[in-house]
């Protein structure tokens, strides 16, 4: 199964079995986890694996609505559009682990990095200078900045009893249609917001909006719900990497730019992505 079709056949899993991935699983999960790949190469995300999932239902307590064998903690420092590069590098991991055949659920975190240091290894992920600069800067902005925190759980395991690991792939998602997420839009990009238009969110609030313009297209974010702006932002993520995952897919080769764009009510500018056409073959003359 490759990532495109992944997109249509995954869906949340909220009932996991207990039982455990066995090692040469794990290890593929461990691999895929090391090999994150984001927007924004100054920042620091990491996808962290806890195979003991019962210390994460400890840390979270009541608040554990999903009790999975196994879990990955996602952490990052601040910087430019963190929280979408957390939904962008987070939503292939998820989506490659549909591929392995196991069940996953997005899960937002309320942890903190002290809450999760005994069981991983921040100093040695990230090297000692990293820590030595953090002594030199204490208390600093820019120590803050740097600063990794845990901003996403993944629950993972296998389906549990009664529970199908796939949606059908003719189900129909509850999901806006292309034409009320985007405006102007040439045709070549419809098969693309297609994959967009099922990607998860937030309260399924499907927060992305699309403008077309004579370079491609402007993404917005449309004004969140309180209390959903964080993970309002990390959906964004999410739906660019469905994009992207789509342009692979239909030989569509663009590139990710911040630019000037027109202000739009109710909404706040994300990226812009724009097409390079392909070079034409040289005529024989």
């Amino acid at each position: 199964m490759e990532l495109y079709e992944a997109i249509f056949y995954r869906k949340s899993i909220r009932n996991f079995s207990i039982d455990k991935l066995k090692e040469p699983l794990m290890k593929e999960v461990k691999d895929i986890c090391a090999n994150l790949d984001y927007l924004n190469k100054d920042l620091n995300i990491k996808a962290h694996v806890v195979e003991r999932g019962h210390l994460i239902h400890f840390l979270l307590g009541k608040e554990c609505k999903i009790k999975a064998p196994h879990y990955i903690v996602v952490t990052s420092d601040e910087g430019e559009d963190y929280l979408e590069n957390i939904g962008f590098a987070t939503e292939k991991v998820v989506l490659q682990l549909t591929t392995l055949g196991l069940a996953t659920c997005w899960i937002e975190s309320n942890l903190k990095k002290e809450d999760i240091e005994e069981f991983i290894d921040f100093k040695g992920e990230r090297g000692a200078d990293f820590y030595e600069m953090d002594l030199l800067y204490n208390e600093s902005d820019e120590l803050k900045e740097k600063e990794e925190q845990p901003y996403i759980i993944i629950a993972f395991g296998f389906a549990g009893k009664n529970e199908d690991l796939f949606r059908s792939r003719k189900a129909r998602p509850n999901r806006v249609q292309v034409k009320d997420m985007s405006k102007k839009v040439e045709r070549k990009w419809n098969s693309t917001l297609e994959l967009v238009r099922r990607a998860p969110s937030v309260k399924n609030a499907q927060p992305w909006f699309f403008y077309g313009d004579d370079r491609g297209l402007n993404m917005y974010e449309n004004k969140p719900k309180r209390g959903t702006e964080k993970m309002n932002k990390v959906s964004m993520g999410v739906a660019l990497r469905h994009f992207d995952i789509g342009c692979a897919k239909y030989g569509l080769e663009v590139r990710y730019i911040k630019k000037k764009v027109k202000r739009r009510r109710g909404k706040e500018y994300f990226i812009s992505i724009e097409y390079i056409p392909k070079e034409e073959p040289m005529q024989d003359l």
